[in-house]
This record gives C-alpha cells, structure tokens and sequence, in this order.
C-alpha cells in the first residue's frame, strides 16, 4: 500500500512537471512569436532575453544578432538617405547656381553691354567661375569613384618624408597669402613607405585646404612621427575646431558645419580624405575641440 501511494506521488509530480515544462515551452514559443512579429513589423528596440542555459537560449542569441545587424543595416541605411537627399540640395545650389552666375556673365558680353576693363573682368569673373565648378565636379566624380570601388591604386616603395615635404611646399605660397603661420616637423632622414603618391598628396592637399578654408586658423603644424611600424603624419591648427554635435557626421560626404553660411568649398574634401585613406590602409583619427582647433591623424604603415 505505501509502495502504491509512493509511486502514484511519483508519477503525479512526473506529470506536474511535465505539464508545467510544457506551459514554459509553450510561453517561451509565444514569446519568440510575439518577438518575431514585432521584428517584422519594423521594431528593432526588442530584444530576446533567456537564460543561457536554457535549451532556447541558441535561438534566441541568433534572433538577437539578426535583429542588432538588422537595426545596423536600418541606421546606415538611414544615414545614406541622409546623405543623398543632402547630396541632392548641394548640387542643386552648388551647380544650378555658379551655372547660371555663368551664362549670366557670358551672356551680358555675348550680348555687347560690357567692353573694355569691363568686360576682361567679367571673362576673368567667368573663367574662375568655370574652375571651381570643375574642380567641384572633379571631387565629386572622384568620391563616386572611391565609394563604387572603381579606384585603382598604383602603389610603389617612396620616401614618405620627402613626399610629405613636396606636398606641403606647394601651400606655402597659399598660407603666406592668407597670413597663416606653419610650423614643419619632418625628418630628414629616408623614410620608406609604400604609398599610392597621388591618393596620399590627394589627403594631405584636403586636409591642409580644410584648415585653411574652414577651420579660420592663424597657425598650421604638420608634424611626421616615425614609431617602430607605422609612421604617423599629423596635420593641426589653431582654429574655430568642429561643434560636439557635428563629430560624428564630419566625414559624411557634402557635410558642412555650419550650412546656413555661405562657405567656400564642395563639402567632398573630408569624405574624400575618409575614403582614401581606408582604400589606402591607412589609420586615420581626428581630434578637436570648439574654439581650440582640430588635429588630423593618418597612421601609414612602413614598409617591410
């Protein structure tokens, strides 16, 4: 007799278990459904939570990683629509208007109201116009070419510290113009790297004319660092710095600071730098602070 009630007490608490293991499997069933609704209804702020041993813990890590990639897709994706609808604006202003400045000056002596002075100014006026439009259009091309991936790099073993001096040389006219003070801190001693010359001109060029164009400093420094594998090039300056809010996206392609000013400039030149630099394999960091100045940071490796 006790031997029966022993064993019907088993076979009870057997069942109770089985039936409340079922109930959890069930719950937690119900709980992926609801999850995997909400996932496709576009909420990807849920988040699967188990414990990790529990025989539904796989499943729900793999749901978990498919909804954080897709969240990511989600917010890159989203920042290129950005990107592209301000794409769009700039070149509605950046193109339509310096074209129809164009034909307004080209039309005006085509139509024999100018002569003289005057009109040599206004040819002049025309023809500086025409340059930036192509050296706008150039960078544009240029990083439509680097996002697409049909940019070939020619690289070859080079002397990074004399590249740099070159590079550097040719804005010291530009610099002096602009009453800017440079400070150089280069080795004189060879330095080989392999580099492709006219992507690293090309970065250096666009970082040294963002410094002088947008940053409004009184003082540039340009220092080349060599460490035991990578040479570091570090271009600084003294002026208005990047806004906290603005960080983040100052790489963005067409990406101005402040667009409410008229500024010079396509809004390409950092993005280009960005996109050379990681076709390149080069590190590159950036550090500023408002009202103190920024500093560029490209960490190029040595050659073996």
């Amino acid at each position: 007799m006790f031997y029966r009630k022993l064993l019907l007490l088993i076979l009870l608490i057997i069942i109770v278990y089985l039936i409340y293991k079922r109930y959890m499997e069930k719950k937690k069933l119900t709980w992926l459904k609801n999850l995997l609704r909400e996932v496709e209804s576009g909420d990807y702020g849920k988040r699967g939570v188990i414990p990790p041993n529990d025989e539904y813990s796989e499943i729900y890590y793999l749901i978990n990683e498919i909804i954080r990639k897709n969240q990511n897709d989600i917010i890159q994706i989203n920042r290129l629509n950005q990107q592209n609808k301000r794409m769009l604006t700039s070149l509605s202003h950046d193109i339509k208007t310096p074209v129809a400045s164009l034909l307004g000056y080209l039309e005006t002596i085509d139509k024999g109201l100018v002569d003289g002075v005057e009109k040599e100014e206004y040819l002049k006026i025309a023809l500086n116009k025409t340059y930036k439009l192509k050296e706008y259009i150039n960078d544009l091309f240029q990083l439509l070419q680097l996002e697409s991936g049909e940019y070939m790099l020619e690289n070859h073993p080079c002397n990074i510290c004399e590249e740099t001096r070159k590079a550097f040389i040719s804005w010291v006219p530009i610099l002096e113009e602009h009453n800017i003070k440079y400070n150089v801190s280069i080795p004189e001693n060879r330095v080989v790297t392999i580099l492709d010359v006219k992507a690293y001109e090309r970065i250096l060029d666009n970082l040294i004319k963002n410094a002088t164009i947008h940053s409004k400093c009184e003082e540039i420094t340009i220092t080349l660092i060599e460490k035991e594998e990578i040479v570091q090039v570090k271009i600084s300056d003294n002026g208005i710095g990047i806004p906290e809010d603005s960080k983040d996206m100052i790489m963005d392609r067409l990406y101005k600071v402040d667009e409410s000013r008229n500024t010079k400039g396509s809004g390409l030149g950092l993005a280009i730098v960005k996109e050379l630099s990681d076709k390149c394999n080069m590190l590159l960091e950036y550090n500023s602070e408002e009202g103190k100045g920024s500093s560029f940071i490209l960490g190029v490796k040595k050659a073996l």
